[in-house]
């Protein structure tokens, strides 16, 4: 039997029932940030067997257009279903139409599929999650740079000398502050219109999430100053020794500082002997660096048509002679 709870204070207690506590993603309190309680309302799915609640969808509605999704929205990436797959049917019943599940871990759905092959249309969006595990390469990036090709390497090498060498007042701050405001204004400036926190949802939940891991204790910040002014940031989370980088940018004026920027934050990561740095899905960049992958899949109700390809948005493209430095 299925029911809907949709008491804030009930819907905690549930998924605090639920959650193994592994990555950032299954912390209320982070989880909670990335939630627009002005416009999502909490429909979390609860699974009973002979009156024993065994199971967890934590829905949630959006009222500005009737759909439904996770807690916690489309940002968190590799996620599962706190569900038996053996009641998968009797979920997608009772799901909403106009319901998405955003980036499922690739293997979940794989074994909802091996047992439930008829769902294979509502699954048809793919994406990979890039990530590096600093003990493959003695945790120092420059082994794994190495492992380019020889031309790729020396270039790779050389474009991040040369920003040192043409700012030579360059510095790199550690700490754990809160520079939402300046990755918002970096992300504007690089993309305008196209970025994604033009509007004022889109910069609040920057400012939340930021802000609530900050006073978690999960928030690594790296600011990089110029002539003594900000010009970069990378803002990301630490949790159970898994680096998650979630949010950065940096001054396009300055060739290769985004560059720099990713390549210290993955440095950051090594010295603290992180398991993993996880840079989440999409950007072609990150395939460029050669990092691992994950494949993620959508789920929609009802299955969606693919359109054919277009071309992707500023925010996703390598960028001639740089690096790109948003992380999703």
């Amino acid at each position: 039997m299925i029911h809907f709870e949709t008491d804030a204070v009930k819907c905690q207690a549930l998924w605090e029932q639920f959650t193994p506590h592994q990555r950032a993603w299954d912390e209320w309190d982070l989880m909670y940030a990335f939630h627009d309680q002005a416009t999502y309302l909490f429909n979390f799915m609860v699974h009973e067997t002979d009156g024993k609640i065994d199971g967890l969808i934590p829905l949630v509605k959006d009222t500005s257009d009737g759909s439904y999704e996770l807690f916690g929205g489309c940002y968190p990436d590799s996620r599962i279903l706190w569900i038996d797959i053996a009641h998968f049917p009797e979920y997608y019943d009772n799901l909403p139409d106009n319901t998405v599940f955003f980036d499922l871990k690739g293997s979940f759905v794989a074994s909802i599929l091996s047992q439930y092959p008829e769902y294979e249309s509502n699954f048809v969006e793919q994406d990979l999650q890039y990530f590096l595990i600093p003990a493959e390469f003695d945790y120092d990036f420059v082994n794994h740079i190495n492992t380019f090709s020889t031309d790729k390497r020396k270039g790779f090498l050389r474009d991040l000398r040369k920003i040192r060498e043409l700012n030579p007042d360059l510095e790199l701050v550690w700490s754990d502050t809160d520079e939402s405001e300046l990755f918002i204004s970096l992300s504007l400036k690089n993309f305008g219109a196209d970025s994604d926190h033009v509007t004022e949802a889109g910069k609040q939940e920057v400012r939340r999430v930021v802000s609530e891991l900050q006073e978690l204790g999960f928030l690594k910040t790296l600011t990089i100053t110029i002539a003594g002014v900000k010009q970069a940031t990378s803002l990301s989370a630490l949790y159970n020794n898994a680096w998650v980088s979630l949010y950065a940018g940096s001054n396009n004026d300055y060739k290769n500082l985004g560059k720099l920027l990713n390549v210290e934050t993955i440095q950051e990561g090594c010295r603290l002997k992180v398991d993993e740095v996880n840079y989440m899905t999409g950007m072609t960049w990150k395939s460029a660096w050669h990092m691992k992958e994950n494949p993620c899949r959508t789920m929609r109700k009802p299955a969606k048509k693919i359109e054919p390809a277009v071309e992707p948005s500023s925010e996703t493209t390598t960028e001639p002679n740089s690096e790109p430095t948003g992380t999703k």
